[in-house]
């Protein structure tokens, strides 16, 4: 059996979409295996399942920038002997019968990690620890009592970007699970937006940036969730940073300038706790802020078993 299902993508705002843009689709998938994405504009399209839990939440890359107040039209193509094949048709990485088998979300997304394996990406990550330590097994595990770990990209991003980080699961020592962005020149030199270092050397924001949004407040998190984080600003970025000696009492600022944002993300505990994420992405800001919006057409139904051929 092959469903083809015809799919327009409506950008409603006064500005053209990025390009790539990874697009959020919500539908019903009958054959989960057998899903392929196609567009008469770009041809076959790569595509990320996040979840499936009656509907299906799936990303897709669009390589073409969708005009403002324009469309793009593609087919969501299912059929029942089509394999999942981990190229144009993936998976978040814990979906798999092997973790990360089917996993293609470096194909889709502008970037992804999925900690697989047993040691951190090194050429992804730096970090920088407060105490709590963490181990890579097939996802990144962190473990600390009334402390924290830092992880920083060495990778510079577009902007405007948004971050997010799936945290699988926490016990309920953890007190914050903070994730953004920071101003960063280069792989070894960050500057964290944030105002969570000691007292004795803080760094505090002085100046405005552009569009910059930060939300680092505790909140209240379910057992599992994606925490996601915005840079909108529309290039290069400065800061003044001020360095507050509480010994002698003087202040040193310094101006931060021409600098490009990477990524970071961090957890905070109260207590001893413990703490699973299994991917992190990085994709990009939609048109001010709007995401495009997404609507089906009647599915065209076939009796016979096709083979599709994906090049």
């Amino acid at each position: 059996m092959r469903i083809v299902t015809p799919i327009t993508i409506a950008n409603s705002q006064s500005v053209p979409t990025p390009a790539p843009f990874q697009q959020m689709i919500q539908a019903t998938v009958t054959f989960q295996n057998g899903v392929r994405f196609w567009s008469p504009t770009d041809g076959w399209l790569y595509a990320w399942l996040e979840s499936s839990n009656g509907t299906a939440t799936i990303w897709v890359s669009i390589p073409s920038s969708i005009p403002a107040n324009g469309a793009y039209q593609l087919y969501m193509i299912q059929d029942s002997i089509l394999p999942m094949d981990g190229v144009y048709w993936g998976e978040a990485p814990q979906l798999s019968p092997t973790y990360g088998q089917y996993d293609n979300g470096a194909s889709v997304f502008n970037f992804y990690d999925n900690f697989a394996g047993t040691s951190l990406n090194t050429s992804k990550w730096s970090t920088s620890s407060g105490g709590a330590s963490y181990t890579v097994n097939n996802g990144l595990t962190v473990t600390g009592n009334g402390n924290g770990i830092w992880f920083y990209g060495k990778i510079i991003q577009n902007y405007p970007s948004i971050f997010d980080v799936y945290v699988a699961s926490y016990t309920s020592g953890i007190s914050q699970i903070r994730n953004g962005f920071s101003l960063s020149q280069g792989s070894s030199t960050n500057y964290d937006l944030t105002t969570w270092d000691s007292p004795s050397n803080y760094e505090q924001l002085e100046s405005a940036l552009g569009g910059f949004v930060i939300t680092n407040a505790t909140i209240s998190y379910p057992s599992s969730f994606i925490q996601s984080f915005a840079w909108i600003a529309t290039g290069s970025e400065w800061a003044q940073v001020n360095y507050a000696d509480t010994l002698t009492g003087s202040d040193t600022h310094y101006t931060i300038a021409n600098y490009y944002p990477s990524i970071l993300f961090t957890y905070i505990a109260s207590g001893s706790y413990t703490d699973v994420s299994y991917w992190v992405r990085t994709r990009a800001y939609p048109p001010n802020g709007v995401m495009p919006t997404v609507s089906f057409g009647t599915p065209q139904y076939s009796g016979e078993l096709i083979t599709v051929t994906v090049p």
